[in-house]
C-alpha cells in the first residue's frame, strides 16, 4: 500500500508540472536569482523562490522580524511582446506585496494565502533590462487578514513566480488569480452528470470568438466535444458551455478518485489564441443524521489539521515536502485534511484530488490567543480584504474535487466588535460564488456565531488548557440534551501538547503554558477523546489538532518556538504514540504493530503496564525471553495491565503475524542490597 501511495505521489508531481502543449500563451519561470535584502541593498544576497526570511521565528519569540523584504531581478522582455499582453504571476507573498517595474509602481496585493496576477506590459522597456522589484511586508496590517493567531507570519515570496505572455484576447488569467475556467456541476448521479463549464475571456477589443470544449474521461478517451460562439467586450466577459456525461465515473474519495480533463481553447478568426486544461471530478455529498455521506454512501470523516510550516523552509515549502506531508497523513489513515490559516502549495490540492483525500480550506479569519490580540476589525478595509481573499480562495480551488468545505473563521473571539454580521456576509458570498460546497466555522465560543455556516466544528482542549480529558463526555451530554445545539451539523476538533523529550512516571495534567509537556499525557488525552467520540453519530467528523508540530508564539510550547500539539514531530521524523493510536483505528490496509511508551525507558516500579497499538487481530508478549501470553485486539489498543519486571534492564518484545516491536525498560535498584 505504501509503495502504491508513493508511486501515486510521484505521478502527481510529474503531471502537475507537465508543460502545456499547443498553447498560444508563453510562460517563463522567473523563480531563480533574485536579489534579496531587508534594510540595505548593500547587504543583499541572491535567493531562489520559494523563499522566506524568518528563520529567527524558530525561537518562538514574538519579536521576530516583521517588516519589508525587497526582491529584485531583471527580465528580458522581448520586443515582439509589444503587441501582446504581458502578466506576472506570483504563487504567494506574505502578507502585502507591492510591485514596481522599472521604478514605476504597478500595484499592490493584500493577503498571503493565494496567487495573484498583475499586467505589466505597459511598464516594460523591451530592451533586455527590465527591473522587477517586489516589496513584501509581513508586519501586522489591521486591514489585512490575519491579524491574530499564534502561528508565525513568515515573510517572503514563498512560492514560485512566472511571466506569462498572452494574445490580446485570451482566457482570463487575472480573474482572482485563477485559470479562468470553472467546472460547475448541477446534477450528479451514477447514471448522469449535468453541468456547464464557465470560461472567462479577457480582451482589449470587441471581437467574435469561438470557445471549444473537449472533455476526456479518466482513461483519456474523449466523452464530449462542443463549441460556443461568443462576443467579447473590452474587458472580461464569460460564456457557459453545457455538458452531459452518461454513466460517469464518480470521484469516490479514497475508494477511487476519478478525474476528468476539460480542455478549453479560444479562437478568433479561425486562429487559436489560448487554451487551458483543468481537471475536476464529479461527486455529491451531504451531512445528515447518518453523518457525512459521499455519493450517497456513509463516509466517516477521519481528519487532521495541517499547519503549513516546516523546519528551515517555513512556508516556502518544496513540492517534495508537500508530498511527504500527505504521505504521512495517508499512513495515519486520515481521509480529510484541514489546512490551517490559508491555502497550501498547489501540488497539495492536485495530489489530494488524485488520492481522494477531502480538504477543508481556511479563510484566515483567526481569533486571538492573547488578550492584546484581535482577529476582527469592523472597518470597511478589513471586511473588503476578507471578501477579496475569500473570492481568491474559492476561484483558485474551484475545480479541485478534494476541496469540500470553505472554513470561514477559526476560534474567533466575540469580545469587542461583534463579528457575527460579517460572518453572515462571508457565508452569503461563499454560497453565491460556490453554492455546491459547505461553509464551516471552527468554534470555541457559544452564541449566535455557531448558527451561520452550514457546518460547525467545535474546537476543544479539555484536559489541556482547562479541565480534564473526561470533561469531553460532560460536554457531549449537554450537547445531546439541548435541542437547539444538537440540531447543528457538528464536528469535533481537539488538541493537546506532548513532547517526545518529556517522559514521567506520573500521569498528571501538565500546565499547558508551561515548558513540561509529557508525551504520555498527550497519549492519555487522545485515548480518552477517541473512546468518547468515535461512536457518537451526532458528529459528522473528528479532527486531530494537529498532524505536525509547528512554530508558534505565545503559549503551548515545550521546545523553543515549537508548539508540540502535533502527533508527529516538527521535522517529520518521529511519530508520537498518539499517531499510532489513530493508525490502529483508521489504517486497515498497512499491517503494523507498535509498542507504546518506548521513550519512557527508565521507570521506578517493577509492576508496569505494557501497551500496544496495532491493526492485527492478536498480540503476543515476551519479557526477558519469557512468553507472557497472547491477547485479542478488539479496539486497536492491547494492554497488559500488571506485568512484573525485574530491577535492571528488561527486554520487552511484542509480535503478531510475523511483525515485531521491542524496547528496553530500566528499573533502577533501590539500594546496594538489591545488587
Amino acid at each position: 500500500m505504501k509503495r502504491l501511495i508513493y508511486s501515486l505521489l510521484l505521478v502527481c508531481a510529474m503531471i502537475l508540472y507537465a508543460p502545456l502543449s499547443g498553447s498560444a500563451r508563453e510562460s517563463y519561470n522567473i523563480s531563480r536569482d533574485w536579489k534579496f535584502f531587508t534594510h540595505s541593498e548593500s547587504q543583499s544576497q541572491i535567493v531562489n523562490l520559494p523563499h522566506q526570511w524568518n528563520l529567527d521565528a524558530l525561537s518562538g519569540r514574538t519579536d521576530y522580524f516583521r517588516g519589508n523584504g525587497h526582491y529584485m531581478r531583471y527580465i528580458d522582455a522581448k520586443p515582439e511582446w509589444k503587441n501582446k499582453r504581458v502578466f506576472i504571476r506570483f504563487g504567494g507573498a506574505n502578507l502585502v506585496a507591492d510591485l514596481l517595474i522599472n521604478g514605476r509602481y504597478v500595484g499592490r496585493h493584500k493577503g498571503g494565502s493565494e496567487a495573484f496576477v498583475m499586467e505589466i506590459g505597459d511598464y516594460l522597456q523591451y530592451n533586455g533590462r527590465d527591473l522587477v522589484w517586489v516589496v513584501v511586508n509581513n508586519a501586522t496590517n489591521l486591514d489585512v487578514m490575519p491579524t491574530a493567531g499564534n502561528h508565525i507570519k513568515y515573510g517572503g515570496l514563498y512560492r514560485e513566480a512566472e511571466i506569462i505572455v498572452q494574445e490580446p484576447s485570451h482566457i482570463a488569467l487575472g480573474h482572482y488569480g485563477s485559470q479562468g475556467v470553472y467546472v460547475h456541476t448541477k446534477k450528479v448521479s451514477a447514471e448522469k452528470v449535468e453541468g456547464e463549464v464557465e470560461v472567462k475571456v479577457s480582451s482589449d477589443a470587441v471581437v467574435s470568438a469561438m470557445v471549444h470544449l473537449k472533455v476526456l474521461s479518466p482513461t483519456g478517451g474523449e466523452v464530449l466535444s462542443t463549441v460556443q460562439r461568443m462576443r467579447t467586450i473590452n474587458g472580461t466577459t464569460g460564456t457557459f458551455l453545457p455538458f452531459e456525461i452518461e454513466n460517469p465515473e464518480l470521484w469516490n474519495g479514497t475508494e477511487g478518485a476519478a478525474l476528468y480533463k476539460f480542455e478549453v481553447s479560444l479562437a478568433v478568426n479561425g486562429s487559436t489564441k489560448d487554451n487551458v486544461t483543468v481537471s475536476s471530478g464529479f461527486r455529491h455529498y451531504m451531512v445528515n443524521a447518518n453523518g457525512f455521506t459521499l455519493n450517497g454512501k456513509p463516509y466517516p470523516i477521519r481528519g487532521v489539521l495541517l499547519h503549513r510550516d516546516r523546519p528551515l523552509s517555513g512556508t516556502a515549502v518544496s513540492e517534495q515536502e508537500v508530498l511527504e506531508d500527505i504521505s504521512i497523513a495517508v499512513e495515519m489513515g486520515a481521509n480529510a485534511i484541514r489546512v490551517v490559516g490559508g491555502s497550501y502549495h498547489p501540488s497539495f490540492y492536485t495530489t489530494c484530488d488524485r488520492l481522494g483525500l477531502l480538504v477543508i480550506n481556511d479563510l484566515p479569519l483567526i481569533g486571538s490567543t492573547t488578550l492584546n490580540g484581535k482577529g476582527f476589525f469592523n472597518t470597511e478595509a478589513f471586511k473588503e480584504n476578507g471578501k477579496e481573499q475569500l473570492s481568491e480562495m474559492i476561484y483558485q480551488h474551484y475545480n479541485n474535487p478534494s476541496v469540500v468545505v470553505w472554513n470561514l473563521f477559526s476560534e474567533l473571539e466575540l469580545r469587542g466588535e461583534n463579528p457575527v454580521g460579517y460572518v453572515r456576509e462571508l457565508h452569503s458570498l461563499a454560497k453565491r460564488l460556490d453554492p455546491n460546497r459547505f461553509t464551516c466555522g471552527w468554534s470555541n465560543q457559544d452564541g449566535e456565531i455557531n448558527f451561520i455556516t452550514d457546518l460547525i466544528v467545535w474546537s476543544h482542549s479539555y484536559g489541556w488548557s482547562e479541565g480534564l480529558p473526561t470533561d469531553i463526555t460532560v460536554w457531549q451530554e449537554q450537547l445531546h440534551a439541548t435541542p437547539e445545539w444538537s440540531a447543528l451539523r457538528s464536528g469535533v476538533s481537539y488538541k493537546c501538547g506532548g513532547s517526545i523529550f518529556h517522559q514521567s512516571d506520573l500521569l498528571d495534567k501538565p500546565l499547558s503554558t508551561g515548558a513540561w509537556h509529557p508525551e504520555r499525557w498527550q497519549t492519555h488525552f487522545h485515548e480518552t477523546y477517541w473512546d468518547a467520540l468515535r461512536e457518537d453519530s451526532l458528529f459528522w467528523g473528528l479532527f486531530v489538532d494537529t498532524l505536525f508540530d509547528y512554530v508558534a508564539t505565545g503559549t503551548s510550547r515545550s521546545s523553543g518556538g515549537v508548539s508540540d500539539m502535533g502527533v508527529v514531530s516538527f521535522n517529520r521524523q518521529v511519530r508520537k504514540d498518539a499517531f499510532f493510536l489513530y493508525k490502529a483505528a483508521w489504517n486497515e490496509e498497512d499491517e503494523f504493530i507498535h509498542l507504546a511508551e518506548k521513550r519512557w525507558s527508565r521507570r521506578t516500579n517493577t509492576t508496569q503496564q505494557i501497551k500496544v497499538y496495532t491493526n492485527l487481530p492478536d498480540v503476543d508478549l515476551t519479557v526477558n525471553g519469557k512468553f507472557m501470553g497472547s491477547l485479542e485486539n478488539t479496539t486497536g489498543v492491547v494492554v497488559w495491565p500488571n506485568v512484573e519486571l525485574q530491577r535492571g534492564t528488561n527486554l520487552i518484545e511484542v509480535s503478531s503475524r510475523g511483525l515485531t516491536d521491542q524496547t528496553y525498560i530500566e528499573i533502577p535498584y533501590n539500594t546496594t542490597s538489591d545488587l
